[in-house]
């Protein structure tokens, strides 16, 4: 009997499919990161001196993370982590579980909901510190759904027209309602 017929049993991702999963969620981390510190990517360096630095010991070099990122080694190939390796990356992004979220498609989109949730908690908490958002906010609570989703379109074109009047081109990347970022 062939042992790739029947039996419903899934066989891994081929190399480059994982080092493509690997290389999509790590670059998602690494964005996430640069918005929520102001636009600018941590290096692969400084990624590397806080792995190592989490570790307690050598587990990573720049050279690593930029070919898992890239999903490619120098020489063409596919990169091939140890799992240790992306237990550690993910710990360096707060993620406990690892390596299970950069190869387990399930897990990951778990994470990734409770990263977006944190992301909007994160938001909230700036916002709160601001009178005139809660002011508004208060304003808003009676609001319908419709007029809701009409006062959330007119904020999203006037913070266009805002970055659009500062220099910005209108290139103001704004949180869609699935949580994902886009360019305007």
């Amino acid at each position: 009997m062939d042992a790739g017929a029947g039996g419903g049993r899934e066989h891994p991702p081929s190399l480059p499919d994982r080092a493509h999963k690997i290389s999509e969620r790590l670059d998602g981390l690494i964005l996430r990161e640069a918005a929520r510190t102001g636009g600018k990517s941590p290096a692969y360096r400084e990624l590397a001196d806080r792995v190592n630095r989490i570790a307690g010991r050598s587990v990573i070099s720049r050279d690593t993370i930029r070919n898992l990122h890239q999903a490619t080694t120098q020489k063409g190939q596919s990169p091939n982590p140890t799992v240790e390796t992306l237990d550690w990356l993910g710990l360096a992004f707060g993620i406990r579980c690892g390596a299970t979220y950069f190869l387990d498609d399930a897990k990951a989109a778990v994470v990734d909901e409770q990263l977006l949730a944190l992301d909007a908690l994160a938001n909230i908490r700036a916002a709160a510190g601001n009178a005139g958002v809660i002011g508004l906010a208060q304003r808003a609570s009676g609001l319908s759904d419709n007029s809701l989703h009409m006062l959330a379109a007119l904020a999203d074109r006037l913070s266009a027209l805002e970055a659009e009047a500062s220099g910005d081109g209108g290139a103001a990347a704004r949180t869609t309602p699935s949580g994902r970022q886009e360019d305007r």
